[in-house]
């Protein structure tokens, strides 16, 4: 395997060597032909020529040395492994037996070898679309894979102008006349521009060296920025600001042809023309621009010579109006930043101490400079050559601006899964992406709205999904009766891996590009047809055929077949008709209608009085349907046993029961309200007083219209089923649930009320000491982890969701993104919690599972000792980029402890994540930040509290926001009815616990 791997270095060291001598000898032809040039543009071309050899020389010898140093150590290792192997040392109990996930298996690269090969660690706009930026690997790799695309998507553009072309050539009319020259215009520039880009894949091309294994060269890069990242490519909305000064080097047209050429710069938003820069004859501009963009994507600069009517495109730039805006960010936080007392977690860990005092806030405004300031200016790269300076600014339109220096109350976030198009066991819904993709039945583009298959990811038009008649992989289990109807074209594909990816490349099945370079793709070796190694195995074996001629085949198969049964079963019920008579005239079972509603009375009356165990001790199949286990006479006798204790129980002396305990039934009229908590996405949260008890508790209001409209039906029964779950052992630190009921009109969720308010508060009031929030972390983790054994993850942990109870403990509240059934490896995929707070695979639209939770408790326990979060953004945008790009940064004197484990639970690969192995809670509380701590007396709110919050009074809403508790607590009017059917998808809403009625 080493001998392997050392012959291919060695091929490689060969083929760099062979291009630097080329752009040697190109080089030395060009100085020679530059001095017996005469024509001053020739001349400026051929300066051109030589800086450019220069330029791939410089990289190519870069390259060279990087691969030399690999050769030494691949030898180095050989000769290791020829030796005999040394002694096998004894392991010791606590050590490991395999290396860590988080240590190289080989031997790491340096800094300027990472940043060299890794897209991830470069500032697109900034860094790898500059013209000063020194060509290196990740920026031929960027630049070839745009170009790529952009050579695809202008094929499909002039063969849609020809289509057009052929439409109107057999026309006469002036209108269609007019066009038809618009068309041909169009056509000449459109062929024009395809040279241009043609040649530009030319050269990068020659430049691209293929993708080693130390490099990995796209695969984090990709799937941050080509991925489904709500944030990366999504549309912007806000002023762009635009002043193009100078260009250099650039490929002006021959002088023989243009003979007084003028040089403009045409600007394109999303392909619209917006602005045109006045003619040049040196290059040099002075012009402006400014527009407002609303969901805009890319900018784009056409550059042509222009002589009298005659125009030639010489040079093409585009950027991505999200890059511009995300390297504005990164430049202001950089500038607010610049505090020597506060750094990374490496430095931190070093000069950090256990001892530490508190750490004071970071004044982040104290070098904070005028919008102004934060523009970017610099010089471009041109394709295929030459190089233009620009004065970039975006201001983004923020809704609600976010304040970027202390914490602050944010709502959660939830993807709304939109209506299910069942087609053949695929459930499809319209999804939004904001990238070009491919239909996979037809294998046009798609943009924006695209119908996927929420099993197994097929991609396809909104018109196309009914046309999907093969059947969807992930759901089926066994021969079903469709099978009749299955094409009988059974010829497999002969997949093999792609290592290197050229061109532009979609996923036959999932309609996704493949990434250049990208090593999980697979491609046919007899068809052709390229996909994601993850979708190979939902391709139908229709080798040779394309998925819309296959789907065509089957759906008249069906038809047939269709026709074939209707038929049969046409001669089979005239069969019937003619010599059959039914077998019973009359029902087998006649009861009257009096006494079917007799027993369905009687029926109310005995779940309504007795509980459930009861019934059961007395008869074991009471779970079954009553009408299949009672005759009349039976079931009269058993209301008549349970009737005749109820009369003798009236006759003992026995303490005043409240209604509730009797009837183990709530409903509105139970309570007084008195006061508004707060309010959210769903409803809002009012404080009421029990009307027998005096007891207070907060409860939970949701309109049905509301949770019908936006199907949040299953979400409610969800909420309740994790209610019963923190029921089961009146944990301590979850609140516990009293009943639910409903009205007409709404469900209500009685709740234990906590009257110490929720954390965000309290951190508003004073920061919290290392101890303090040390304390409120152990008792989050507690709770968390009894989440996770039951098979629960959170998903929305943060400080307005933990409510301090009046003896100074917590308890954690609103279960509303709860999701069930997430045992060991489970995994899901809804994009939803609250930004600041979502882990990196939530916002990537990655499969995630449990090591969402313990992202959240570090970004928590991070802002409980620091009193501000790690991520800073004023919109949800810019806090999504954060949390996915940016350094975390720590006060020099924070403690290493603290630091250790807010950068081990903060780490934004899950399977390295503290907690995200199988060890769980466990891991996290093997941390030494929590050394000492005694786990059994903080379950048993044995460990004295260093906080007790107060109140004036039992119903003192003091700890609530004001903006709520000053509402008057009314429930307002309800005019939208709901059908009986509606009303049915509410039903066994209602429930009492145990506790509540004194068992």
């Amino acid at each position: 395997m080493m001998e392997v791997k050392t012959k291919e270095i060695e091929a490689r060291i060969r083929e760099v060597q062979s291009k630097i001598e080329q752009n040697i000898q190109l080089k030395e032809k060009a100085i020679q032909l530059r001095k017996i040039l005469k024509d001053r543009n020739a001349q400026l071309q051929c300066d051109t020529q030589i800086r450019e050899c220069q330029r791939y020389i410089d990289y190519f010898t870069e390259e060279l040395r990087r691969l030399k140093v690999r050769e030494s150590r691949a030898s180095v290792n050989s000769n290791s492994n020829s030796e005999p192997p040394p002694d096998t040392p004894m392991i010791l109990p606590n050590q490991p037996l395999v290396s860590s996930p988080t240590e190289p298996l080989d031997e790491p690269l340096d800094d300027d070898d990472k940043k060299y090969t890794n897209l991830g660690n470069y500032n697109i706009c900034n860094d790898l679309l500059e013209a000063d930026t020194p060509i290196n690997k990740a920026k031929v790799s960027l630049k070839l894979h745009e170009l790529e695309y952009k050579v695809d998507v202008e094929k499909k553009v002039q063969e849609g102008i020809r289509n057009l072309y052929q439409l109107l050539e057999q026309s006469t009319s002036a209108a269609d006349r007019r066009r038809k020259t618009e068309l041909h215009e169009k056509q000449l520039e459109c062929q024009e521009k395809m040279t241009l880009l043609i040649n530009a894949v030319k050269k990068y091309k020659d430049l691209y060296l293929g993708e080693d294994e130390e490099g990995k060269i796209l695969d984090q890069f990709e799937t941050r920025k080509f991925g489904l990242l709500p944030g990366a490519r999504k549309p912007v909305t806000g002023k762009l600001q635009l002043k193009i000064l100078e260009a250099h080097e650039l490929a002006h047209a021959p002088t023989r042809l243009f003979r007084d050429p003028q040089t403009t710069v045409m600007v394109k938003i999303d392909g619209n023309i917006q602005f045109r820069t006045r003619p040049s004859k040196n290059d040099k501009w002075t012009d402006s621009f400014e527009m407002y963009v609303d969901k805009a994507t890319e900018v784009e600069l056409l550059i042509y010579d222009q002589s009298g009517d005659r125009t030639l495109p010489i040079g093409l730039l585009w950027l991505k109006i999200s890059d511009i805006s995300e390297s504005l960010r990164k430049k202001k936080l950089e500038t607010e930043q610049a505090d020597p007392n506060w750094v990374p977690a490496e430095v931190a860990q070093q000069h950090g101490d256990d001892n530490a005092s508190m750490i004071q806030h970071k004044n982040s405004t104290s070098k904070a400079k005028n919008a102004s300031d934060n523009s970017i200016s610099a010089w471009f790269d041109v394709e295929p050559i030459g190089r233009i300076f620009l004065e970039i600014n975006f201001v983004r339109e923020n809704v609600k601006r976010r304040p970027m220096d202390k914490l602050g109350r944010a709502g959660a976030v939830r993807e709304r899964k939109g209506e299910v198009h069942e087609m053949n066991g695929h459930q499809f819904v319209a999804r939004r992406f904001y990238h070009i993709m491919k239909c996979a039945l037809c294998g046009d583009f798609m943009a924006k709205v695209t119908f996927q298959c929420e099993d197994c990811s097929l991609a396809c038009h909104r018109k196309c999904y009914t046309q999907v008649v093969t059947r969807c992989k992930s759901r089926l289990t066994s021969k079903s009766a469709h099978d009749e109807d299955e094409l009988k074209h059974h010829i497999p594909h002969r997949f093999e891996s792609l290592t290197i990816i050229l061109g532009a490349n979609w996923c036959c099945h999932c309609g996704f590009m493949l990434p250049l370079g990208f090593r999980g793709a697979q491609k046919c070796t007899e068809c052709g047809v390229v996909c994601h190694t993850k979708c190979a195995h939902f391709i139908p074996d229709f080798c040779g055929m394309t998925m819309e001629k296959a789907n065509l085949m089957i759906s008249e198969m069906k038809a047939a077949n269709n026709r074939r049964r209707t038929f049969h079963e046409g001669s089979l019920q005239h069969g019937l008709d003619n010599h059959q008579r039914p077998l019973f005239s009359t029902p087998l079972f006649n009861t009257q209608p009096s006494q079917q509603q007799q027993q369905q009375h009687d029926n109310i009356h005995l779940q309504s009085s007795l509980s459930t165990s009861a019934v059961h001790k007395l008869n074991p199949l009471s779970s079954r349907p009553l009408s299949s286990v009672y005759d009349s006479n039976s079931f009269q006798a058993i209301t008549h046993l349970f009737s005749s204790q109820a009369s003798l129980g009236e006759k003992t002396s026995l303490p005043l029961r409240t209604p509730v305990q009797v009837n183990r039934k709530v409903g509105l009229d139970d309570f007084n309200l008195l006061a508004v908590l707060g309010k959210g996405n769903f409803g809002k949260v009012m404080l009421a007083e029990e009307k027998y008890t005096n007891e207070l508790y907060a409860i939970k209001i949701l309109k049905k219209r509301f949770v019908l409209d936006n199907d949040e039906v299953e979400s409610t029964r969800s909420e309740k089923r994790i209610f019963l779950t923190a029921n089961q052992e009146r944990h301590p630190f979850l609140v516990n649930l009293h009943s639910t009921f409903q009205t007409e009109t709404r469900i209500y969720y009685v709740m234990e009320y906590v009257s110490g308010g929720d954390l965000m508060l309290h951190i508003q009031r004073e920061q919290f000491s290392e101890a303090r929030a040390k304390f409120y972390a152990c008792e989050v983790l507690l709770a968390l982890e009894y989440f996770h054994k039951h098979g629960i993850i959170y998903r929305d942990l943060k400080l307005d969701n933990i409510m301090l109870c009046l003896d100074g403990h917590i308890k954690l509240a609103d279960y509303g993104l709860c999701k069930e059934n997430m045992w060991g490896n489970n995994t899901t995929n809804t994009f939803c919690g609250t930004p600041e707070f979502m882990a990196p695979e939530i916002l990537l639209e990655n499969r995630y599972g449990r090591a969402v939770d313990w992202w959240a408790f570090g970004v928590l326990l991070y802002e409980m000792l620091l009193g501000q979060s790690p991520f800073k953004g004023e919109d949800e945008d810019e806090i999504f980029d954060a949390v996915l790009e940016d350094n975390i940064l720590y006060p020099i004197n924070m403690s290493k402890s603290s630091v250790a484990i807010c950068e081990a639970l903060l780490e934004r690969n899950p399977q390295r994540r503290l907690g995200g192995g199988k060890g769980d809670a466990q891991e996290v509380k093997n941390h030494p930040f929590f050394a000492g701590v005694n786990w059994d007396d903080m379950l048993a709110k044995r460990v004295p509290p260093p906080f007790i919050p107060t109140i004036t009074g039992r119903a003192d809403t003091s700890n609530f926001d004001e903006e709520f508790t000053r509402e008057i607590p009314i429930l307002t009017p309800v005019n939208a009815m709901l059908t009986s059917e509606e009303q049915q998808q509410f039903a066994n809403f209602s429930y009492v616990a145990n506790w509540a009625v004194g068992k």
